[in-house]
């Protein structure tokens, strides 16, 4: 069927003609009539197609320029029905749909013709509460459960007033910081006072023992426990190493390292010259005596205490009857027979 218009005219003509007229009339149709049409080629106007309507012919309908149905009461794709969106709707950022507590909505045309996304669920600021909130694929993320009292150990585990969390778990209120004159914990007990401080750090070279500062770094010149005392001339150094080769002994740094060349305990002395090395090692074959190294074995063929001597040879330190080898002995004119 062609358009009305179309049928109008040839049928005007017609009457026209057959009284003998000169001219066709055509009458005038309003904006909006609906030109009733059985296929895409009924439809006159360019861009229009038949839209189909239920049980009716279908409609010359004028399809808007994407073709994109929206809110507007116009019947946009021209399928027969106004304002029938897509199905599904989702307006939250990139990459969340569909993750956690997020999901896609029904697209839907409001009162006034805005266009609204029913039951779509968009991302929120994350909780502690085993849920995704904010739909980026992770759980309860930025919460410590190991010292958050709201969120002990597990989401929503509070402590109760006046304790902490600790390690997960909810206990009394405990001294954290021991430094001098720290009372964290309200207990009226500052620093390494409080017991709660007792083997915690007090500070660069510090621990707390017995409820007061001990020095544990006893060679840098500073006095760490505060006590006026530094290094090994603090009797908490006792026994402690001083660096390297040196030991701290009787409130004085002793050396311990007896071959090294070092002046490891800062006496101006080193090695056997300083009487910390007395009978102490030298090295292989070589003990500290009387301040001078001493060789010790006379059968190896070395200068074990660097006096240029070997053996039988340094006199000084293998007497005559030192043993220098099965049944052997060194004799007075530095033989070994």
């Amino acid at each position: 069927m062609k358009s009305i218009s179309s049928l109008v005219c040839a049928l005007g003509c017609g009457l026209v003609m057959a009284v003998g007229a000169s001219a066709c009339w055509v009458p005038e149709l309003p904006d909006g009539t609906i030109f009733s049409c059985a296929s895409d080629e009924d439809c006159a106007l360019a861009g229009e197609k038949c839209a189909p309507r239920e049980g009716l012919s279908g409609y010359c309908c004028k399809l808007s320029a994407d073709a994109t149905e929206v809110c507007n009461g116009v019947d946009d794709d021209c399928n027969g029905k106004k304002d029938d969106l897509s199905a599904t709707c989702y307006s939250g950022p990139e990459g969340t749909e569909g993750k956690g507590l997020c999901k896609a909505g029904t697209s839907k045309c409001g009162a006034n013709n805005e266009q609204q996304c029913e039951g779509e669920v968009l991302p929120t600021e994350e909780q502690c509460n085993r849920v995704d909130d904010n739909c980026d694929g992770v759980t309860d993320e930025g919460f410590d459960l190991q010292q958050d009292v709201n969120n002990c150990g597990a989401c929503g585990t509070a402590c109760s007033a006046g304790q902490v969390c600790v390690a997960g778990e909810c206990t009394g209120l405990v001294q954290q910081t021991c430094t001098e004159g720290s009372d964290d914990d309200g207990d009226g007990l500052v620093g390494c006072a409080d017991p709660d401080c007792d083997q915690k750090s007090c500070g660069t070279g510090c621990v707390c023992k017995s409820n007061v500062a001990a020095e544990t770094t006893c060679n840098d010149n500073v006095d760490n426990d505060k006590d006026t005392k530094r290094d090994c001339a603090d009797s908490d150094c006792a026994n402690q190493s001083c660096g390297t080769g040196c030991i701290c002994k009787s409130n004085v740094a002793a050396e311990t390292t007896c071959n090294d060349n070092v002046d490891n305990d800062k006496d101006s002395r080193t090695d056997c010259a300083d009487s910390d090395c007395a009978n102490q090692s030298c090295g292989t074959g070589c003990t500290c005596k009387s301040n001078v190294a001493a060789e010790t074995t006379c059968n190896d063929g070395k200068d074990n205490d660097g006096d240029g001597k070997i053996d039988c040879a340094d006199t000084a330190d293998c007497t005559t009857g030192t043993t220098c080898g099965s049944g052997r002995t060194c004799k007075s004119n530095g033989t070994c027979s």
